[in-house]
């Protein structure tokens, strides 16, 4: 890696402007910011027993919907990890009543959308429609979601795409360090270590029909599930139409499980090298097991982190990026879960700076952790920002449509985003450093570099952990 010289300084005489003459007048002053208005929430539930959570937003004449599955990443299944990915892709590619041409069809007419997508603990499908178009798109969202075909050569196409997905994942740095931390953070035990991206592709590989829609029925189903609705339609007219495509759902065979019992078993700190070679960069992970939950009053913690690694400005940005030149960018942010919440750090570097940097980052978080907290500045610029901000957070009915799932699942208020200026107002600088302080250990750190080895591991060795070499080739059987 050869470092860029910097061009010569021009004469300041050759860098002056001549003033423009503008005819706009002087800047406009700085208006007044409005508070956040977070709509009313209302809960009931379907004929069937489906919950359903609704909030009006009538700015534009939209309906937005996801049922949402108690599934996500910790429901795939063991020794076929990619199944929850391949049942998604093929929910819209036929019904018992519609092929994939059809249905494309009729999204268009109505004007609709339907999208699929997981978490770690949650697995969605949505749908997104113009309000006049309601009845209509609800029969094909609940055609979609209640009667999948699962088509064998419809299968065997999506399995080759998702093959092939997971090929161009293992060549791409980021992809071969997300599929080696799981196992690393969570331990192997835990269902949160099966989030290998695409999946296993040899799983893959062999799956049938028959798996998906065993899948499906054990996890897309009524009774694992809620319905989010924002719309400018009432919830009585919304639960109506609801009630006439869902309410007589009923489940089939048993549900599936998810098994949190097993204690937390993270790996002890240390270096794991992925050998890339002739990468010019080396991308950096460093992982910190905690012991907070996602219901836990994360919100002290949280603008804590907007000083060590949540903004541009933050520490670890302005550290590697801006004062040593290292790196186009750096954060660090909870990986916040149900029943897990990791602390994670991403730091792509130039691959000479690659120990350094491992370096830079510990003295980073162990001085804010110790000696160097929250500052004075940094704790009123995190308070007004996040409070000026959540107006434009919530503009949009998308933007409250995930909120309240947000809500749902760390088992928040409904009105939780509207009491947050309050919440923020009355958080004090020794609180956030206490919380950040009870919650990180620097000591704990597992730290994943994707590199040339031949330039790297050299780099390694004074920063006194022990480092494990694996070769790229090798991530493809990481299960």
């Amino acid at each position: 890696y050869v470092e860029a010289t910097p061009p010569a300084k021009a004469a300041a005489a050759a860098l002056a402007e001549p003033a423009v003459k503008g005819t706009r007048g002087a800047l406009p002053a700085v208006g007044t910011i409005s508070d956040l208005v977070f709509p009313k929430v209302e809960r009931t539930r379907l004929k069937n027993g489906i919950e359903l959570v609704y909030a009006y937003r009538n700015a534009v004449p939209i309906t937005q919907a996801v049922i949402s599955f108690d599934a996500g990443v910790a429901a795939d299944v063991p020794g076929k990890l990619g199944t929850q990915q391949l049942t998604l892709d093929m929910m819209d590619e036929g019904t018992t009543t519609r092929d994939s041409i059809a249905i494309a069809e009729a999204k268009e007419r109505l004007g609709a959308n339907i999208t699929t997508g997981s978490g770690q603990d949650r697995t969605t499908i949505g749908m997104f429609t113009p309000s006049a178009n309601l009845a209509g798109s609800l029969e094909l969202f609940s055609d979609i979601v209640r009667h999948p075909k699962f088509d064998p050569a419809e299968v065997a196409r999506l399995k080759n795409q998702q093959v092939a997905r997971i090929s161009a994942e293992l060549t791409n740095p980021q992809g071969l360090a997300l599929r080696v931390l799981p196992k690393l953070v969570y331990g192997a035990a835990s269902p949160y270590a099966k989030g290998l991206g695409s999946g296993d592709a040899k799983a893959v590989a062999q799956l049938t029909r028959d798996d998906l829609i065993a899948f499906q029925q054990a996890w897309l189903r009524p009774d694992k599930a809620k319905i989010f609705v924002v719309s400018d339609r009432s919830l009585a007219e919304v639960k109506a139409a609801l009630d006439t495509r869902f309410g007589d759902w009923t489940p089939m065979g048993p549900a599936g499980t998810k098994d949190f019992s097993a204690p937390a078993a993270p790996a002890a700190p240390k270096i794991v090298l992925i050998d890339r070679p002739d990468s010019p960069q080396s991308l950096i992970l460093g992982a910190a097991p905690t012991g907070l939950v996602g219901t836990d009053d994360l919100l002290p913690l949280l603008a804590a982190n907007d000083s060590l690694g949540g903004d541009f400005t933050a520490r670890l940005n302005m550290d590697l990026r801006e004062a040593k030149h290292w790196s186009y960018g750096v954060s660090g942010n909870f990986r916040r879960a149900q029943y897990q919440t990791p602390y994670i750090i991403g730091a792509p570097v130039q691959a000479d700076k690659t120990g350094e940097s491992i370096k830079a980052l510990q003295g980073d978080v162990k001085a804010f952790l110790t000696t160097n907290g929250v500052t004075k500045d940094e704790f009123d610029s995190t308070v007004s920002d996040s409070i000026r901000s959540l107006p434009g957070n919530f503009e949009t009915s998308g933007a409250v449509l995930g909120a309240m799932q947000q809500n749902d699942l760390y088992k928040r208020p409904d009105d939780y985003y509207a009491s947050l200026p309050q919440k923020y107002r009355a958080l004090t600088v020794a609180q956030l450093d206490a919380a950040a302080r009870a919650a990180i250990d620097p000591a704990k750190f597992i730290w994943i570099v994707v590199g040339d080895a031949s330039k790297v591991r050299p780099q390694l060795d004074s920063i006194g952990l022990p480092v494990e070499v694996m070769s790229a080739a090798s991530v493809a059987d990481v299960r």
